[in-house]
């Protein structure tokens, strides 16, 4: 028998619409009670996290979401980091571009501006590595009138940002360039945001643009955005009393420590975090949690390991403690255990946020403290393709990565020689 032209139905219930879907960091409320035709779900993020993608989506009647496709929440972590480019002109301090600040027309108070040369970059320091997924650029000028060709490469890595070794996150090449999702516009438009998803998984603590022209080009970009859903919002950080006298029992006591540790990294964010709060008044130190070990010259943490690695301003004397020196730029000095100063917690995440929900599934969360484990379930029908739980760890992460549900459907049985077969015109479901 042919099947082609035959009529399957379903019943009506395998055409309402399921759960939408959600990405992490967000929050989904619906207008109805239950989901039906017509019923719109709206999307919030996290505190901290922009919301990129469609804010509203529509439950239709064939059973989908439109528009298509989940909207995601990611934080901009390039916002206020130390920033370099190949040249300034004038006051285009490469600063500009990360200073919170963007415009539709260039700008001199706003927006970088490099000499006229072959091949200028820009660059950002993020002074941690992080999973890069989205990088936003607004082009201070347009670019390359009359058809002239040009590249813009945006790298993403852990090496000198200049010498172009980084992994390519996105590229383009050519007279135009995509604007968005689905606009296009020539490369680059003064004051028009381009938009590179990155097309691998790139991390680093460096993201560069490079733009390549035949004739010499001055770039100016008015801010860099670098989007990621990989971060611990400070939300996730525990609260305690800031004026305790007993600066390190008040710490433990709460779960936290003196910083105990460093690294180049760690001491570059820690002095450039500092130096952006306290440019106005370098005078206020903060506890470091190395102290002397009476009697020596050595030094160990108050967890009791060496110190291996430090970075003092000038050699210690005869003081038994350390601090962050505001006139020191932030490197370390010695100081007296008895001074008043500030201090910084250095403390794990205590929970995780909340995590990515695929369409047509349940969550069951119990709690997401860290150790606590989550249970992903698809709707009938559907098959789960990935992990059943997830295990929310110290870093603030959930483990592994969000499942999908794939929805089954049986098509047509194939066609047999010699072989007749009867359709009963019944409803039918399909369960996994």
């Amino acid at each position: 028998m042919d099947y082609s032209d035959a009529i399957l139905t379903r019943d009506h219930k395998a055409f309402s619409c399921g759960y939408p879907g959600s990405p992490s960091h967000s929050t989904v409320t619906f207008n109805t009670e239950t989901v039906q035709t017509g019923t719109v779900a709206t999307y919030r993020c996290e505190p901290g996290f922009d919301l990129l993608g469609p804010i509203r989506r529509l439950c239709v009647e064939n059973g989908t979401w439109i528009p298509i496709g989940i909207p995601v929440c990611v934080m901009n972590v390039a916002a206020g980091k130390a920033a370099m480019q190949s040249s300034i002109f004038s006051k285009g301090v490469p600063q500009k571009a990360v200073d919170g600040s963007t415009s539709r027309t260039y700008g001199a108070d706003t927006c970088t501006l490099t000499e006229v040369e072959d091949a200028p970059w820009w660059y950002v320091n993020l002074l941690e590595p992080f999973l890069v997924q989205l990088v936003r650029v607004d082009f201070g000028r347009s670019c390359c009138a009359n058809g002239v060709p040009a590249t813009v490469i945006v790298r993403v890595g852990n090496s000198r940002p200049d010498l172009t070794a980084n992994p390519i996150c996105n590229r383009f090449s050519g007279k135009k360039v995509q604007h968005s999702l689905n606009a296009v516009i020539h490369f680059s438009e003064e004051g028009r945001p381009l938009f590179f998803p990155c097309t691998s998984t790139v991390t680093g603590a460096f993201v560069s643009v490079h733009v390549e022209t035949p004739t010499p080009f001055s770039l100016s970009i008015c801010e860099t955005f670098v989007y990621t859903d990989q971060v611990t919002p400070v939300e996730q950080c525990p609260e305690f009393d800031q004026e305790a006298a007993s600066r390190h029992q008040v710490l433990l006591a709460a779960g936290g420590s003196l910083i105990h540790d460093t690294s180049p990294a760690l001491q570059g964010f820690l002095s450039w975090e500092l130096y952006k709060r306290h440019r106005k008044n370098p005078g206020s130190d903060y506890w470091n949690g190395a102290v002397k070990v009476p009697g020596s010259r050595d030094w160990k943490w108050v967890d009791g390991k060496d110190v291996t690695i430090s970075f003092w301003s000038q050699p210690p004397k005869e003081n038994n403690c350390s601090k962050f020196d505001g006139k020191n730029g932030w490197l370390w000095s010695d100081t007296e255990c008895t001074n008043e100063l500030n201090y910084i917690c250095e403390h794990r995440p205590v929970i995780c946020s909340k995590p990515e929900r695929p369409a047509n599934s349940t969550l069951l969360v119990r709690a997401n403290a860290v150790g606590s484990t989550i249970e992903y379930q698809c709707n009938p029908g559907h098959l789960l393709l990935g992990p059943a739980t997830r295990t929310c760890q110290p870093s603030g992460f959930f483990s592994e990565f969000a499942p999908k549900c794939s929805y089954l459907e049986c098509g047509f049985p194939a066609n047999i020689p010699n072989y007749s077969a009867e359709r009963h015109q019944l409803p039918f479901y399909f369960y996994v």
